[in-house]
């Protein structure tokens, strides 16, 4: 083993909610709506959300921590920010993909089932036909790295990305099948695991499908939703971007709501 793994010891790290400002709030909105790849969001919402709680004192969940969380941490850390924004955890609406109907789906993630890393974790043993080679899990890296090249084999890009040997991009393109089957199993059995999907039903067609709960889909703020509210705060008491953004969330929307209430009242005694 020529590399040290990059992926966290912790397969789901311990980790503190950041305050919940308008600056958190922005920085997921905006990477929910950008046209980033899936992996490359959710790095963005976990930084703007967690601080790590391991060690003798908190510190903050920068990009590069993000990445080196293993794949089903950086989910069980999404669901967990979904909860923190979303105010209907136990309510979705899912598509089917045969009819195109949308349907609403009851499924809690408040306590979504989750299975521990196996023995070694974050680094696994394969015998392949070059010898015996190490790997580490899957991380939010390799999420990033596997979705900027689809058009590469993702089990090779795989090999070559958590290969520990200090040759293990150009050992890759020499693994045989067998050589990607034993890697692929060497992964699975050390990963932790979490459940991000269904069995469901279509209620309009009966198509039975296998449906992914993805919480960027509907839990986090619209960006337009949360300029607006800086909007209208700046125009009622000329506060910057910066000191509306400082604002606790809660305290924000309190803001807004009287604004608006005073709005509403103003229109019905005629006042213009």
């Amino acid at each position: 083993m020529d590399r040290t793994p990059a992926t966290l010891s912790s397969a789901f790290p311990r980790v503190d909610f950041r305050l919940l400002d308008g600056h958190a709030q922005l920085a997921v909105a905006e990477a929910v709506v950008g046209g980033a790849p899936r992996p490359v969001k959710v790095t963005a919402i976990i930084a703007a959300s967690f601080a790590l709680s391991e060690g003798s004192a908190p510190r903050a969940m920068d990009l590069d921590t993000a990445r080196r969380i293993t794949a089903a941490g950086r989910e069980w850390l999404l669901q967990r920010t979904a909860l923190h924004f979303y105010d209907c955890p136990e309510w979705f609406e899912a598509p089917c993909l045969a009819c195109g109907a949308r349907f609403d789906l009851k499924l809690s993630i408040v306590d979504i089932p989750r299975s521990g890393p196996g023995p070694g974790f974050p680094v696994s043993e394969a015998q392949t036909s070059l010898g015996k080679r190490y790997f580490e899990a899957p991380n939010g890296a390799h999420e990033e790295a596997i979705a900027r090249h689809p058009d590469r084999d993702a089990r090779r890009l795989i090999a070559a990305q958590c290969g520990l040997s200090e040759n293990a991009e150009a050992e890759a393109t020499r693994f045989t099948d067998r050589d990607l089957d034993v890697i692929e199993t060497a992964l699975e059995t050390i990963s932790p695991d979490i459940a991000d999907s269904v069995n469901i039903a279509c209620p309009e067609c009966g198509h039975a499908a296998h449906s992914r709960i993805d919480p960027l889909a509907f839990a986090f703020p619209r960006l337009v939703d949360v300029l607006q509210e800086v909007h209208l705060i700046a125009r009622t008491y000329r506060w910057s971007e910066t000191r509306i953004l400082d604002l606790p969330l809660s305290r924000r929307r309190a803001y807004a709501d009287l604004i608006a209430r005073d709005s509403r009242t103003g229109r019905q005694r005629g006042v213009h």
